[in-house]
């Protein structure tokens, strides 16, 4: 018999296939790079499998830049509206102060003060249209007529009085109705006043609410440019 060479140990390319798995998980584990084809199918992977990129530890939820899309105000085309319906009101009324003031017999400021109503008013409408449309001029337009409607209504309280004189010196009035009238218009000529300005400034302020507004959705359109 002749010795064994190999010392009782079998060469390495005769040991089963489990000494040599058993052989790759021996020892201690280091971290680094480690390239082993000897394996089990369990330890491929260890861990949670993220569906979506990550960047320094955050996750990206939608690439690129999103932009927020807000809808402008109604602010602007419901008061337009509103102007149109009130300026329309102040065409008609215009017709009927022509009507009144040809009954005088000095007609000539009466109907200078009934025209500059009538376009005034006419001017509104169209400011109005403009702020349906959310044109910033619609709002610039309609802000002037409220200053020229308050300035046509204070010169009337004034030139009314002259009106007044010239009905007397004509005959169309007596002494005593002038007198009744003369106190009646020193009384509330004052609150008359008062109430076009306060009237004035809460329509400007409504008027303003578009321009005011962070999404008022106007344009860059403008009367002074």
């Amino acid at each position: 018999m002749q010795p064994d060479p190999w010392g009782g140990q079998q060469p390495d390319h005769k040991q089963p296939e489990s000494a040599i798995q058993d052989s790759v998980v021996g020892g201690d584990v280091h971290t680094g790079d480690v390239i082993n084809n000897h394996y089990s199918p369990e330890a491929v992977m260890m861990g949670n499998v993220s569906e979506q990129p990550s960047v320094l530890g955050h996750q990206i939820g939608m690439p690129g830049q999103v932009i927020m899309v807000q809808q402008p105000s109604s602010a602007a085309k419901i008061i337009g509206i509103l102007v149109i319906i009130s300026g329309c009101f102040g065409v008609i009324g215009g017709i009927g102060e022509i009507f009144s003031a040809i009954s005088y017999s000095s007609m000539a400021v009466a109907l200078a003060i009934a025209f500059l109503n009538i376009a005034n008013s006419a001017a509104s409408v169209l400011g109005g249209y403009w702020m349906t449309n959310y044109e910033r001029r619609g709002v610039q337009l309609v802000l002037i007529t409220v200053l020229v409607s308050f300035i046509v209504a204070s010169a009337s309280t004034l030139v009314l009085g002259d009106i007044m004189q010239e009905e007397l010196d004509a005959g169309n009035m007596t002494q005593e109705e002038y007198d009744a009238a003369q106190g009646f218009m020193a009384l509330i000529g004052g609150v008359y006043l008062a109430f076009a300005a306060v009237c004035s400034g809460i329509c400007g302020l409504i008027i303003a609410i578009p321009l005011m507004s962070a999404n008022g959705g106007l344009d860059e359109s403008s009367l002074f440019s």
